[in-house]
């Protein structure tokens, strides 16, 4: 006889899973914020070498990184490998992009 999970089991899941959706939004605002932060500090360094009275221009809205479907991390720079370097998630269990 099959077990039915119960309506606290499922209460129990849904709670989770919406959790893990909320960590998952902050962990994509964290990075967004740490490149931010990282681009704002390299143009500040690099305009002390350039002349002051010059005018920035704003940066241009940077490109969203892939992210591995595993673990939901950025993937490095450079040639993508055969799994992810985090979590080894094999990408060719996953069907590829169109390609835009």
């Amino acid at each position: 006889m099959p077990r039915h999970p119960s309506s606290r089991q499922l209460e129990c899941e849904e709670r989770l899973a919406a959790r893990i959706a909320e960590l998952e939004l902050r962990l994509k605002l964290l990075e967004a914020r740490v490149r931010t932060l990282a681009a704002d500090e390299s143009r500040r360094k690099g305009g002390e070498a350039q002349d002051a009275s010059k005018s920035h221009k704003p940066a241009a809205a940077a490109r969203e990184r892939p992210r591995c479907p595993g673990c939901l991390l950025e993937l490095p720079r450079g040639r993508r490998r055969d799994s992810c370097v985090w979590c080894g998630f094999r990408f060719e269990a996953v069907k590829a992009r169109a390609s835009r």
